[in-house]
């Protein structure tokens, strides 16, 4: 049964680990929105991407675990205190490390959203100011209801 209870606590450092990638990614992104560098907001949008089914992942593994420990609906921080004698105060290191980073990246993943309105506010700015209203200005893409090609067209009755 100890090993269950650290198996969990590994699955929260793991977790730990992937929230501060995900600190690191928010800190990219709004760098790349103040250098207007779309190449590198898009590849840190993509790594964020992965590193989100990655969560799914651990939440999946995390919700069976907490299953097969019997602590099925036990806040994180009440966590500690059903954990043997033994393991409690690793228990209470791995738990804040895990909220620790939770809070960062919560800090950065703001920042950076609010980096990213910011330019985006500043766009629309700039689109007003050319005379454009921009809820109507268009991102280039073709208008709703185009025909796609002949050898696009798909028959999903078959």
């Amino acid at each position: 049964m100890e090993q269950r209870f650290l198996a969990y606590l590994d699955l929260l450092s793991q977790l730990s680990g992937h929230l501060e990638r995900l600190t690191q990614l928010s800190q990219q992104k709004a760098e790349a929105v103040r250098r207007d560098d779309l190449l590198a907001l898009d590849e840190a949008l993509k790594q964020e991407q992965v590193l989100t089914l990655a969560l799914r992942g651990l939440e999946q593994k995390r919700l069976s675990l907490l299953d097969q420990l019997g602590l099925k609906g036990v806040p994180l921080n009440e966590l500690e205190r059903h954990y043997p004698d033994l393991l409690q105060l690793q228990a209470r290191q791995v738990i804040d490390a895990l909220q620790r980073s939770y809070q960062v990246y919560r800090s950065a993943s703001q920042a950076a959203r609010n980096t990213l309105e910011c330019s985006l506010h500043e766009i629309e700015r700039i689109i007003a100011a050319s005379g454009v209203n921009p809820a109507e200005a268009s991102a280039g893409y073709e208008a709703p209801g185009a025909e796609p090609p002949k050898n696009m067209k798909t028959d999903f009755r078959a």
